[in-house]
C-alpha cells in the first residue's frame, strides 16, 4: 500500500478546467461552508465515489457520507460573514454534521477505504479563528490531502477547496482544476482541484447516491 505522495508532477492527459460561479448563500449555513450547489455540481460531474470522507466537514450535508470536523460545535467571533441561518439563536453556536470527531490531518482511520475524499480545511490561519476558534489547528491544505491520500483506495479521488493551490504529486493525477467564484461574494476566489490516486477504480453506482 502505497502511504506518501511522490512530489515530481504529472501532467499527463486531458484536464477539465475552467471557472465555476455558485451562489454565495451556504449549502447549510455553517461557516465557510460548501457553497449552494457545490456537491451537486461535483457528483454530476463523476468526481465523487459509493463510500465517501469529507475532512473538516462542518455543516455539510451528505448524510451517507462519513464526515470528520475536529470539535462538535464553533461559535464564530466575526458574526457577519456569510449566511448563518444554522446558528442558535441563543448562544450563536453552530452544530457540525460530524459523525467522527478527530483530526482531519490525522483521522486515525483505516487506510484505502474511500472511493473519494472531500477535503475544505479554513482558508487561511485568521479564518480559522474568526470562524471556527481553531487556530491552533490551523494547517495549509497540504496537510489534508496527505491524508486523503491515505484514506482513499487506489483509483479513488481526492477533491479539494482552499484558496491555497495543492502541491503537484507524481502519484496523483490532476483530473479537474476550476477556480470557483460565490455570487453575491463572500470570500475570495477558491481553488476547486480533483485528483486521481494511482490504480484501478472499483465499479462505482452500485449503491444509493444521495445528497441531501
Amino acid at each position: 500500500m502505497v502511504t506518501n505522495p511522490k512530489t515530481r508532477p504529472n501532467l499527463v492527459g486531458d484536464i477539465d478546467s475552467g471557472i465555476k460561479i455558485c451562489s454565495g448563500t451556504s449549502e447549510s449555513g455553517y461557516p465557510g461552508g460548501y457553497p449552494l450547489g457545490y456537491l451537486r455540481w461535483c457528483r454530476r460531474n463523476g468526481w465523487w465515489g459509493d463510500r465517501r470522507i469529507h475532512l473538516c466537514a462542518g455543516g455539510v450535508r451528505d448524510q451517507e457520507a462519513d464526515r470528520v470536523d475536529i470539535q462538535r460545535t464553533c461559535t464564530p467571533t466575526d458574526a457577519s460573514r456569510g449566511n448563518r441561518p444554522s446558528a442558535d439563536p441563543l448562544t450563536g453556536a453552530h452544530q457540525t454534521t460530524a459523525n467522527i470527531i478527530a483530526d482531519g490531518r490525522d483521522t486515525k482511520l483505516a487506510g484505502e477505504s474511500y472511493d473519494a475524499v472531500f477535503i475544505d480545511p479554513p482558508y487561511s490561519r485568521a479564518l480559522a479563528l474568526q470562524l471556527y476558534d481553531t487556530e491552533e489547528h490551523y494547517s495549509g491544505v497540504d496537510a489534508f490531502v496527505k491524508e486523503g491520500y491515505r484514506l482513499v483506495k487506489p483509483g479513488g479521488l481526492i477533491i479539494t477547496l482552499s484558496y491555497e493551490i495543492p502541491r503537484l504529486y507524481a502519484d496523483l493525477k490532476i483530473v479537474a482544476s476550476y477556480g470557483l467564484y460565490q455570487i453575491p461574494p463572500v470570500r475570495n476566489m477558491s481553488g476547486h482541484f480533483v485528483f486521481r490516486k494511482p490504480g484501478e477504480r472499483e465499479a462505482q453506482g452500485l449503491g444509493h447516491w444521495v445528497v441531501e
